[in-house]
C-alpha cells in the first residue's frame, strides 16, 4: 500500500480520537498545534507503526503534551521574571536603568566572538539549549558548558564594569572621602 494512502486512512480512522485526547488535556491555544505535531510525528515514523495504531498514536501524543506544557511553563517563567525585572527596573531612575543597560552592553562587548554568540541564541533567539547547539553543530553536553562559562564571564565583565563605574562616579557632597 502507498505510504500516502496508508497514512491519510490513519489520519482517518484515529484522527478525531487523538484530537480529542488532546483537547482534554491542553488549552485549545496549544491543542491544535500538538495534534498536527502528533501526525507529523506519526507520518515521519510511518514504517514504525504496529498494528493496534490507536495507542501508539496517544503515546505520540502523550510526548507532545508533555513538550508543550513545559515549553508553555518555561514562556509563564520567562514572562514573570521579565515583569518582574521590568517593576525592578520602573523603581530604579532613568539615569539608573541608562547606567545598568551602558554596562551591560559594555560587560557584552568585552567578551568574545564564540562567547556573545552563545549567549545570543539563548537571550535574543530564545533558542533551547539543543536548539542552539544545533546551530553551533555541537553537543547539547557541549554547549551548555560552554553557556555556562560564557555567562560566569559576562557575570565577571559585568562586576567589573560595576565598579569601574563607582570608581569613576564623582563623590557629592554629602559623601565624605576616605
Amino acid at each position: 500500500m502507498d505510504e500516502r494512502v496508508r497514512f491519510e486512512q490513519l489520519y482517518e480512522a484515529h484522527g478525531a480520537t487523538v484530537r480529542r485526547f488532546v483537547h482534554r488535556r491542553l488549552p485549545a491555544s496549544l491543542a491544535d498545534d500538538v495534534v498536527a505535531e502528533v501526525f507529523v510525528s506519526a507520518w515521519r515514523r510511518l514504517a514504525d507503526a504496529p498494528a493496534q495504531e490507536l495507542p501508539w498514536l496517544l503515546g505520540i501524543a502523550r510526548g507532545m503534551i508533555a513538550n508543550a506544557r513545559r515549553g508553555e511553563a518555561r514562556r509563564a517563567a520567562l514572562h514573570q521574571r521579565a515583569q518582574g525585572e521590568s517593576a525592578v527596573r520602573s523603581q530604579a531612575g532613568p539615569e539608573q536603568q541608562a547606567l545598568d543597560s551602558d554596562a551591560l552592553l559594555r560587560a557584552f562587548a568585552s567578551l568574545s566572538e564564540p562567547d556573545q554568540e552563545l549567549l545570543r541564541l539563548v537571550a535574543w533567539d530564545g533558542l533551547d539549549r539543543g536548539a542552539a547547539a544545533q546551530v553551533l553543530a555541537i553537543s547539547p553536553t557541549v554547549f551548555s558548558v560552554r553557556l555556562h562559562r560564557a555567562r560566569r564571564r559576562l557575570a565577571r565583565a559585568l562586576t567589573l564594569t560595576d565598579e569601574q563605574q563607582l570608581r569613576s562616579r564623582p563623590q557629592s557632597s554629602t559623601e565624605v572621602s576616605p
